[in-house]
């Protein structure tokens, strides 16, 4: 087995909360961090999942603590599993055709559950210094570092289509009424197609994965200078209670990951 170079150290905090318009929490999420030290060293992973679920009281919670539990459990079945296992370190295409095979693999579960829920996918999966992110719906993942933040997914939304073809203003956006509906969504009967893409991590920088409840009412700007100082816990704290403080009528969901320098 080639031994890996030294890693990063990943720092993550997160906050998930219901808010103050919704009886239920419909947003999940899961925070993973898996290092390794001795003599033989393997490589570092983070896994780290939000999903937002819909369908209200009938299967929205139902459907996105499925679509987290069961992605996560493949991916690190089928990951994380062989690396104990002294396997090597898997190519790129591999890893991001697992973690495409484990978005259908939580469809797939959510479509058996008997509910008539639904659910977004968000997705980062840290590996040694390279980000792998899947991505379905319109719950979003940010990248901050020295060139600034910048969104790393595209909503899979009606509105998000609107916008790209002119027919919306982003201003109009806002209050759009059929601003929630989402053109990909986990556990719906249409065709399903996941986003999935790799990029380098540097040392420094923050990862944010959130729902809309967050991403809806913050701007980025003000998503950047949240990000920007203290402890990964206490910045996805702020950053929810931002959001609530904003009247955010949704659940609010933010994973935040800092990158340590090596």
């Amino acid at each position: 087995m080639t031994t890996p170079a030294p890693m990063p150290r990943l720092e993550s905090g997160y906050c998930c909360e219901t808010g103050s318009f919704r009886d239920r929490n419909e947003d999940a999420c899961l925070t993973l961090t898996a290092e390794f030290g001795g003599h033989f060293a393997m490589w570092s992973l983070g896994l780290y999942v939000v999903a937002d679920g819909m369908g209200g009281h009938d299967a929205g919670h139902v459907a996105s603590d499925t679509a987290t539990r069961v992605f996560a459990d493949y991916v690190l079945a089928q990951l994380y599993s062989p690396l104990l296992q002294r396997h090597p370190a898997p190519r790129e295409a591999h890893v991001l055709d697992l973690l495409e095979r484990g978005v259908f693999a939580a469809h797939e579960a959510i479509l058996k559950s008997n509910g008539n829920g639904g659910s977004t996918l968000t997705a980062a999966l840290v590996l040694g210094s390279r980000l792998y992110v899947a991505h379905v719906g319109d719950s979003r993942a940010y990248l901050a570092d020295a060139s600034g933040l910048r969104l790393l997914t595209e909503d899979h939304s009606l509105v998000r289509r609107l916008q790209d073809t002119g027919q919306l203003t982003d201003e109009d956006a806002r209050t759009y009424q059929y601003r929630n509906v989402l053109l990909q969504a986990l556990g719906q009967e249409s065709a399903l197609s996941a986003d999935t893409f790799a990029l380098d991590l540097s040392p420094g920088s923050t990862l944010l994965l959130c729902s809309d409840g967050l991403s809806a009412v913050v701007p980025a700007e003000e998503l950047a200078a949240s990000l920007a100082a203290g402890r990964a816990q206490a910045a996805a704290e702020r950053l929810v209670a931002l959001a609530l403080a904003r009247g955010s009528e949704d659940n609010v969901t933010a994973v935040v990951v800092r990158v340590g320098r090596e």
